[in-house]
């Protein structure tokens, strides 16, 4: 692996941290804002939405303009939304900022994995492939379990503060990184290449409901908010096998879309999880029941799918 690549993963790590060390607390400061369950949940919805509904774009922005300059606009963008809540004083503001932050990470996110690939030896993709989500795995552990938690001891103003930092070092990574130059190839505007694989769609909607669960079980209080950690550990652990599975579905030139049909079906779920966990009251028991399902799924459907639908050995 390239020193360009190893920075490229080190950017991923930094940047995953500096969006979770923030996102699960913002239903905190929704509510202190004024907003109701409904209208908090409104607003993760819109982050969702946003995220997914920039991906049919993600093959033209790559194809249009220097990828290096998508992820670092994406980045900076992200970063600035993150920063616009220490200004946020209405419901709006705070609706307006999810939806542009929304956007923001499903670009960035695609736009990562894209150089990542593209910067590694073909020989090497799947060992890359692998590398890199595994950083952001590791990223998003993180902010989760380590970041998001100082809200308990400082200010809010004061975490936006890290994240800011970290957005900011991921910046200067992604600056360093060499990407060769590639001709434009014409693609459409809006088409489903780099956004989402539909050979994957049985996997990638089993991978969503245990990230579900698993973002239910963040939301638990002592004693019992070790469970919350020990599901984000393991999921932290299946990333790297996951890519592998995803990738196996794909045809040539596919690599990429793969792996973000797998990156934008674990954020989703684990974002939905996490609003749901705060509306419900039991969400120990629920969030237990859904990961027991993703399992029984993958056991009993999943697995078979991808036995039957494989494409590369």
């Amino acid at each position: 692996m390239t020193l360009d690549f190893w920075r490229i993963c080190l950017s991923n790590f930094m940047f995953y941290a500096a969006v979770w060390a923030l996102l699960p607390i913002l239903p905190a400061q929704c509510y202190l804002m004024g907003m109701n369950q409904t209208e908090m949940a409104f607003s993760f919805l819109l982050f969702v939405a946003a995220m997914i509904g920039v991906g049919p774009l993600h093959a033209f922005l790559g194809d249009a303009f220097k990828r290096k300059y998508v992820l670092m606009l994406s980045t900076f963008t992200i970063a600035l939304c993150y920063g616009g809540w220490l200004l946020a004083t209405e419901i709006w503001h705070a609706k307006l900022l999810m939806l542009l932050a929304g956007a923001s990470f499903g670009i960035a996110t695609t736009a990562g994995i894209t150089i990542g690939i593209d910067i590694t030896q073909s020989h090497r993709r799947g060992m890359g492939n692998r590398i890199y989500a595994f950083s952001g795995a590791l990223g998003m552990l993180l902010g989760i379990c380590c970041l998001s938690p100082l809200f308990l001891t400082i200010e809010f103003s004061t975490l936006i503060i890290i994240s800011l930092i970290l957005f900011f070092l991921c910046l200067i990574v992604e600056a360093g990184v060499y990407v060769a130059f590639r001709a434009p190839v014409g693609v459409g505007v809006f088409n489903l290449d780099r956004f989402f694989l539909p050979l994957a769609w049985v996997p990638a909607v089993n991978i969503c409901i245990l990230s579900f669960g698993i973002g239910m079980l963040h939301n638990l209080l002592p004693p019992y908010a070790w469970i919350g950690v020990f599901m984000m550990v393991g999921l932290t652990i299946i990333t790297a096998p996951l890519t592998r599975l995803f990738v196996k579905l794909s045809h040539h030139c596919q690599r990429g879309t793969a792996n973000t049909t797998m990156q934008l079906a674990t954020q989703a779920g684990l974002i939905l999880g996490l609003v749901e966990g705060e509306r419900i009251a039991n969400n120990l028991l629920f969030g237990s029941i859904t990961i027991l399902l993703s399992v029984l799924m993958f056991g009993t459907v999943t697995w078979s799918y991808f036995k039957q639908k494989r494409v590369r050995p």
